[in-house]
């Protein structure tokens, strides 16, 4: 089943529809909809399949440099820990040349939630060259997903999902990865220093504190990235 669905390019309706359980976030949380985690139960099928095709697509993305350099997601060799290394390297260089540096951290609210298919069809086929039966597929996986949602044994009804990857999914994370990819190429045209662990963010430029020309130049370029 998992050799035919890639080799056709079709994602079957029944491996698309999801329950949801939410979760808190953490333990001691108050239990509303701001504090909720929501994971999604897929087919077994359904996640087989995925895993199938997300260690495909990160071998080629691998063994074509394709990943975005500042991403340190769902990457060989790279972790939450890398990226704090280097976040603490390149201030700990900057304080060594007696510089400051400014930094603002982002956090996207529902990330996974807001990913528009169309475009990221279009970031996999011009920027990341998958196309035929692979962005066949992937249409077909995005497309005419549903989920119902479970509270304390009571269903809701099912209902569509238009955007966003599946929460709980093998592939959603790496999806998301390369459909915030343009990011980079957008902010590293105007600021040099931009790193990202997923949805979060971290945006920095240094400047020579009492030096009125280097904080006129970095102030704007800061607010404006953020």
């Amino acid at each position: 089943m998992v050799n035919l669905s890639l080799q056709t390019g079709h994602f079957p309706v029944d491996w698309k529809n999801a329950v949801v359980h939410p979760n808190l976030k953490k333990e001691n949380s108050e239990p509303n909809f701001a504090n909720d985690r929501p994971l999604g139960n897929l087919a077994f099928t359904s996640k087989l399949t995925e895993k199938a095709a997300n260690n495909q697509l990160h071998s080629f993305l691998d063994e074509e440099q394709l990943f975005p350099s500042g991403q340190s997601a769902y990457r060989t060799y790279h972790s939450t820990e890398t990226l704090l290394l280097k976040f603490k390297n390149d201030l700990l260089l900057n304080m060594n040349k007696q510089h400051v540096t400014l930094v603002v951290l982002l956090d996207l609210s529902a990330a996974f939630d807001t990913v528009d298919h169309m475009i990221l069809l279009q970031r996999l086929q011009h920027k990341f060259g998958i196309s035929d039966t692979g962005l066949k597929w992937f249409s077909s996986y995005l497309a005419g997903r549903s989920q119902r949602i479970i509270i304390n044994g009571v269903q809701s009804d099912m209902f569509k999902l238009e955007h966003g990857v599946p929460q709980g999914s093998c592939l959603g994370p790496l999806l998301f990865v390369l459909y915030t990819s343009k990011l980079f190429d957008i902010v590293r045209s105007h600021l040099p220093n931009a790193f990202s662990y997923a949805d979060d963010s971290q945006l920095y430029i240094s400047f020579k504190p009492g030096h009125m020309a280097n904080e006129t130049t970095a102030m704007p370029l800061i607010a404006m990235q953020s």
